[in-house]
Parts: C-alpha cells; structure tokens; sequence
C-alpha cells in the first residue's frame, strides 16, 4: 500500500492536483483581465484627452474665422502697409517743402529783376532816348520773367524706379518647394 500513495496514478494524488492546476488557470485569468481593464481604462482617458484636444482645436479655428485682423501676418501686412504710407508720406512732404522754397526764391529772383527792369524801363522812358534794339530787349526780358514765373528753370519732379518701400509678396511653402 506504501506504493499505491506514491503512484502519481493514484486517485487521491490526481484530485489534489487538479485544483491547483485550477487555481492557477483562475489566478491567471484574473491577473490577465486586470492588465485588459487597465488598459481598455488607458485607453479610454487617451480618447478623452483626443476629444478635449480637438475641441480646443475647433474652438481656436472659430476665433481665428473671426478675429482676421489680429492674426500674426495679417498685422505684419498691415505694419508694412502703414510703414510705406508713413514713408511716402514724409517724401511727398519733404519735396512739397522744397518746391515752395524753390518757388518762393524763384519769385524773389522774379521780383528783383523786374524792380531792376521797371528802373531801366522808366530810365530809358524818361531820357526819350530809345531805339528799336532797347525796344526788343525789353520785350525780351519781359517775356523771359513771364517764362520764369510760369515754369521755374531748372525745377522739375524726377521719379525713380528704384523702391525706397520694400515689396511684399506672400509665400506659401507650395511655392518654395515646387
């Protein structure tokens, strides 16, 4: 009988053995549905962290559809915009200050030479000595003060083709690449 208890054959070893294997089949199938429900439950926070991303992500395109002034190249367009205008601006003023010098000591000029002619004309008026030749001088003269008064000498707008305003242009990488 020594050997019947020993004999893996035996009835009484094959039932002790049975619900260990059982246990352990249990044990592992507990163990691997835990790991499943943290992972589904991982799983489920990732999609919800998805969700809440691409919520904010339509919320911040709703505010860029209505707020197209205040985007970063929309404003730097508008800072070059004013820039050039502010620029153009101070030319137009600089060369209208200049012009009116240039028109007032043009005037100036006009006036002292024609005091000087006034005197000459009275002079050769008054003496009773002129001939044909101071005649057409003074005309001369009289018409080149009317010349000059009319379109100053020397006076007139150059415009240049070369850009004092940087040109902008809008890049997209479409363009860069291919």
């Amino acid at each position: 009988m020594a050997t019947a208890a020993i004999n893996p054959n035996n009835a009484l070893y094959a039932k002790k053995r049975k619900p260990t294997y059982i246990h352990a089949k249990a044990a592992q199938k507990n163990f691997v549905r835990k790991i499943y429900q943290n992972i589904i439950q991982e799983h489920v926070l990732e999609l919800e962290k998805i969700a809440t991303d691409c919520d904010t992500f339509q919320q911040n395109i709703s505010e860029q559809e209505k707020d197209l002034y205040h985007r970063s190249l929309v404003k730097q367009v508008n800072e070059w915009e004013r820039d050039s205008i502010t620029k153009i601006k101070q030319i137009a003023e600089d060369c209208r200050r200049k012009l009116i010098k240039l028109t007032d000591d043009n005037i100036a000029e006009i006036k002292k030479k024609l005091n000087q002619f006034i005197t000459d004309f009275k002079k050769i008026r008054d003496d009773d000595d002129f001939h044909e030749i101071h005649l057409n001088k003074l005309r001369l003269l009289l018409e080149e003060l009317k010349k000059r008064l009319q379109q100053p000498l020397n006076v007139s707008i150059l415009e240049k083709r070369t850009s004092f305003i940087n040109k902008i242009s809008i890049i997209t990488k479409a363009s860069i690449s291919g």
